[in-house]
């Protein structure tokens, strides 16, 4: 692999320095504006970068002290925005991305069901079209940022006469319209609650609304789960957002616990396995370089990210001993930088649990890893060919 990152002095990166050097505190508008909020999508939204110049602007971000608007509204800019560029049409595109990029509205994907444990497919949430609308029944669960989205994207079902990949279909939905219930889901944590249901009673949602065509929101919805799993290849706790395993050794070495020789074993195995996480994010970059498709690597790098992640929050708060028991950010000290969140080991060590659960648990990626790299025969599903509709009396049938 070629590590030869873009220079100091590439032109590319001069240019966006110096942008952030004639505007120090940039609002995210402003940023949106300069085409920064989402480089890699083409004009007007963004630069049309190429890999490596987003990788210039996400350096540049980092060294500007900005926080990046795909760290603010993440699921627009990183998951299901681009589907309008692919699938939506003029208006949407006109009415929905610029406030996206501005973080002007949030997003939320309202995708998991209670009913469907880790099937997406078997949504249960109906769309039913009258005249000039849908409307829209059923319930959502494990929704991020449910709580203070302004829009929603959700996969319901607008035809149960055939197989359930086949029925679905996505809208972008206002998330303050007549019907839509949310709930926090309050977690061990005891901080502001990650995940939220939601209930959508009648929910009224214009035609326009529908993204792509009827009964194309499995191929939507797949790209996009694809999209957010390639984005979880990464070093470090809760899907890479928290402290890496450098960072651990930082603190271990500045507390003096690195001499104990089961916490040295123990961090030495994560600190490899960190460093095969980051040769991933350069794999997959070089291939994008190269126009080569991600493929599947999404679903291989979660799976060993979620569970390095907590293994790295397990050894943290293991060498804090008893002091581990109360809140203290001196016990095991990180680097000096604003971490939010995770300016101890305590978030992510608590919320660690979620890493393995949402986008995919683990049994999902290793079946989707088992068949589509290893080629394995497929885990048998009756009801995959079947109307929908049908699949309640299959079940019945198959537990009498």
């Amino acid at each position: 692999m070629d590590f030869n990152l873009p220079s100091e002095d590439d032109p590319r990166r001069v240019e966006i320095r110096r942008w952030f050097e004639e505007n120090p505190s940039p609002t995210l508008k402003q940023i949106a504006e300069r085409g920064l909020a989402a480089a890699n999508w083409p004009a007007p939204w963004g630069l049309g970068a190429d890999p490596e110049l987003q990788y210039i602007v996400d350096e540049e971000f980092v060294r500007a002290g900005v926080r990046t608007p795909h760290s603010i509204n993440a699921i627009a800019v990183n998951q299901c925005g681009q589907s309008l560029l692919a699938h939506g049409t003029d208006a949407q595109r006109e009415r929905f991305l610029p406030p996206a990029l501005a973080c002007d509205e949030i997003w939320c994907m309202l995708f998991s069901e209670p009913s469907g444990g880790s099937d997406v497919a078997a949504v249960r949430t109906t769309a039913r079209r009258e005249g000039d609308h849908y409307v829209i029944n059923g319930q959502k669960i494990w929704n991020s940022a449910a709580d203070y989205a302004s829009v929603g994207v959700v996969v319901a079902r607008t035809d149960p006469s055939v197989p359930k990949h086949k029925g679905l279909s996505q809208f972008l939905i206002d998330m303050k319209a007549p019907g839509v219930t949310v709930n926090p889901i309050y977690d061990m944590t005891g901080e502001k609650p990650e995940y939220n249901e939601v209930f959508l009673d009648n929910v009224k949602v214009p035609v326009d609304c529908l993204l792509g065509r009827e009964g194309q929101g499995w191929q939507i919805t797949v790209e996009q789960l694809q999209t957010e799993r390639a984005g979880m290849t990464k070093p470090g706790a809760v899907w890479g957002y928290g402290p890496t395993a450098r960072e651990l050794l930082h603190g271990l070495i500045a507390s003096g616990k690195i001499k104990d020789p089961q916490f040295r074993d123990e961090a030495a195995r994560l600190y490899v396995e960190g460093e095969l996480l980051r040769l991933m994010v350069y794999r997959g970059m070089s291939k994008r370089i190269n126009g080569k498709p991600a493929g599947i690597e999404g679903n291989i790098g979660k799976m060993v990210a979620s569970p390095h992640g907590q293994q790295l929050s397990d050894l943290a708060k293991r060498t804090q001993g008893m002091a581990g028991l109360v809140k203290d950010p001196d016990v095991l000290p990180l680097p000096d930088k604003d971490y939010g969140l995770f300016s101890d080991w305590d978030y992510s060590f608590w919320f660690g649990p979620a890493a393995t659960l949402g986008v995919g648990t683990q049994e999902i990626l290793k079946n989707t890893v088992a068949e589509q790299v290893l080629g394995l025969p497929r885990e048998i599903d009756p009801t995959a060919r079947m109307p929908f509709s049908d699949t309640n009396k299959a079940k019945a049938q198959a537990a009498a």
